[in-house]
């Protein structure tokens, strides 16, 4: 064989070899994970680590791309229309199979346009309004995991904190989708022998410390804090970790997180939906939807209302609050036991 034939040869493996790496690529299922905070966000970050360990665990070859809306972040968040115009684009582009969507904003401003359509498949995670509020129900390209408060340990919490006197309980987030949705929860639940004094969504620092400082109640539930501006005449951007230290300073009743950023950022106590699990729920609902099922259709919606603790235990020394030792021992089991 002459050297002109070797090179031949070994070009066309090459240029095989090429267009079958490119047809293997193209062919792969397309998963676009649309989360509605900021990348670096321990959310974000921690739902992250739960898509990537059950990819890893399931090695079927997928194409995964990420996107963010910032929603927890005043300072460098586009207007909601830009945002949503960005996100079609990369939609329009990367062209997935299926959709997650994460968060209510998320659902409000995107993934709710494609619903009912052939593509692209949608998963919502961590809606606290109901699925029909997003026009999902009937939708056959629609599944997902809708997420609630776990208000029933927070009243569980008020019996412990009230040792057996009725305590009143507030509830503040800033003026979002998400903390509108979970005031929603708040408001309709059953407290007694507690009760709700008052609950409302802050659209700037100023409304925050004002609703926290004027508040007479016992415990405070502080829901979804992203960055705010500081007054309607300065909207130079408080972050969120400093909104939420001040909160932990400056509030009367004991405050309590409802949300994974509360404690990491200063707080003393939150029960928080945990977004590792949430991560893993919704690759393997999106898996199980791209394979052959046995029934045929999207997986059926699940409703999920597990929660995990973290605590700081300086905070709550400071406050003279003592805790059982079950959620000292949940805590430190999940990794979330601050000093």
């Amino acid at each position: 064989m002459t050297h002109n034939w070797k090179n031949f040869l070994v070009g066309a493996a090459l240029v095989a070899f090429f267009v079958l790496l490119v047809g293997f690529n193209a062919t792969k299922p397309r998963i676009l994970v649309l989360n509605s905070k900021t990348e670096d966000s321990v959310w974000s970050r921690k739902f992250r680590e739960g898509v990537m360990e059950q990819l890893q665990r399931n090695r079927r070859p997928v194409s995964v791309e990420w996107a963010y809306l910032d929603f927890d972040a005043a300072g460098s968040r586009l207007s909601p229309a830009v945002e949503q115009a960005e996100v079609q684009r990369a939609i329009r582009r990367f062209n997935p199979d299926v959709l997650i969507a994460v968060d209510d904003e998320a659902n409000a401003l995107v993934a709710r346009d494609f619903a009912g359509r052939a593509r692209p498949r949608i998963i919502y995670v961590s809606i606290d309004r109901e699925p029909a509020h997003f026009g999902y129900v009937g939708a056959d390209n629609v599944s997902g995991i809708a997420d609630r408060l776990p208000v029933a340990a927070f009243k569980d919490l008020a019996g412990v904190v009230g040792a057996g006197r009725p305590l009143r309980i507030a509830g503040i987030g800033v003026d979002s989708e998400t903390a509108q949705a979970e005031l929603v929860q708040l408001r309709s639940h059953d407290w007694s022998p507690h009760s709700l004094v008052a609950s409302a969504t802050a659209g700037t620092v100023e409304e925050w410390q004002e609703f926290v400082r004027g508040t007479d109640a016992d415990l405070l539930l502080v829901l979804d804090a992203g960055d705010l501006p500081r007054s309607t005449d300065d909207p130079t951007p408080v972050p969120s970790d400093e909104l939420i230290q001040w909160t932990e300073a400056e509030s009367k009743a004991l405050a309590v997180g409802t949300h994974v950023n509360f404690v990491p950022a200063g707080g003393g106590l939150s029960f928080a939906p945990p977004p590792d699990d949430y991560g893993v729920k919704a690759i393997e609902l999106a898996l199980d939807w791209l394979d052959a099922r046995d029934t045929p259709g999207a997986p059926p919606p699940v409703e999920s209302s597990h929660f995990e603790v973290a605590l700081r235990q300086a905070r709550l020394a400071e406050r003279g609050v003592v805790l059982p030792p079950i959620y000292i021992e949940a805590a430190r089991e999940n990794g979330t036991l601050y000093p």
